[in-house]
């Protein structure tokens, strides 16, 4: 078994991720900040944890004592931040530091970029592209340009001789997710989603959660891997139907469409509410509606091959998902604010 250190533990993948690994039966660290919650892994044992941050250099060479593998998931995924910098803060000067970290001590890295790195479908086209796409020549909002930004940098320091394996997952669903598309299954199942902007005809590569976490633990002893990036995706699927399925699955009334301009404007006036509030994210941004005018389909072919690495049906998956998030809403109810949901913390 391995001493592994994880940075983004308690996130949305990392949760799951670090459950995994401790079933396992690996020793874990976990990589925290002082206000992280570890409430998720209270009855887990065999797991340490070490106040730091992957801005902070310092933190990470202390964490690193002792490693043998490290899984890096930290990165600033909302769809908006105060601070404009925490993008490039995070998820590039903070991938640069973990890489220089693993570098200096011959740690392998598990680096988890995103489905961003990679970019859209070439215009007008749906085709699936794959891990080896080159990005094309602009960028639709501030998370994806640093994924991007960030990934490069693994790949200069895989140069200087980094052992590191690439994750690029696809729009992630399952259980426990409260960003932008976790939140509007919440809104489904909750009765309260105003609506889809266009026409919802771009086609998203929506992947189970359950998936990724299995592959990326597959990698774990594949020496052979080292410097290969994988698409961790799942079906490729228009983001309308996508949602249409959840409200068949929840048995309501699928989402109604609204003209673009009018998201637009709507996502506008949400960015501009937290002008007057120091802790509330928008529900959505307008870069974000623009990104559904692009299509992110992406092919899990290599993955399938090297990592024997399954895709879950969609309904299957969803299903589980929409069911989670039913039995949350009947526990802690559907407003958001009293539950915390879009809050800066």
């Amino acid at each position: 078994m391995a001493n592994i250190l994880v940075t983004g533990g308690t996130g949305f993948i990392g949760i799951p991720l670090v459950k995994k690994l401790h079933q396992l039966g690996h020793n874990l660290k976990l990589l925290v900040r002082e206000n992280s919650n570890t409430a998720p892994f209270k009855e887990l044992s065999n797991i340490g944890y070490i106040t730091g941050d992957v801005q902070d250099i310092n933190s990470l060479e202390k964490a690193v004592d002792n490693i043998d593998i490290i899984y890096h998931l930290a990165g600033y995924v909302k769809v908006w931040a105060k601070d404009k910098a925490s993008y490039y803060n995070i998820n590039v000067l903070g991938a640069e530091n973990i890489a220089k970290v693993a570098l200096d001590n011959n740690v392998p890295l598990m680096y988890m970029s995103s489905f961003g790195a990679l970019g859209p479908n070439p215009v007008n086209s749906a085709e699936p592209t794959n891990e080896n796409f080159q990005h094309v020549d602009f960028f639709i909002n501030k998370y994806e340009k640093t994924k991007y930004l960030g990934c490069e940098k693994i790949k200069e320091y895989i140069e200087k001789g980094l052992k590191s394996v690439l994750f690029y997952p696809g729009f992630v669903y399952g259980p426990g997710d409260f960003n932008i598309y976790g939140e509007m299954v919440f809104d489904i199942v909750a009765g309260q989603f105003l609506g889809l902007p266009g026409k919802g005809e771009a086609v998203f590569c929506m992947c189970y959660l359950d998936d990724v976490i299995n592959g990326m633990v597959s990698v774990i002893g594949r020496n052979d891997l080292y410097s290969q990036g994988f698409v961790l995706g799942g079906e490729n699927i228009k983001i309308g139907d996508f949602l249409d399925l959840i409200a068949e699955i929840e048995g309501v009334k699928k989402p109604r469409h609204f003209p673009k301009w009018l998201g637009v404007t709507y996502a506008r006036l949400c960015k501009s509410k937290t002008i007057f509030s120091k802790k509330r994210v928008p529900y959505i941004t307008p870069d974000m509606i623009i990104g559904m005018d692009y299509n992110w389909a992406f092919s899990s072919e290599s993955a399938i091959e090297k990592l024997g690495y399954k895709i879950t049906p969609i309904n299957e998956g969803l299903t589980r998902t929409v069911k989670w998030y039913k039995d949350f809403i009947n526990v802690n109810g559907k407003k958001k604010k009293k539950i915390g949901i879009r809050v800066i913390k």
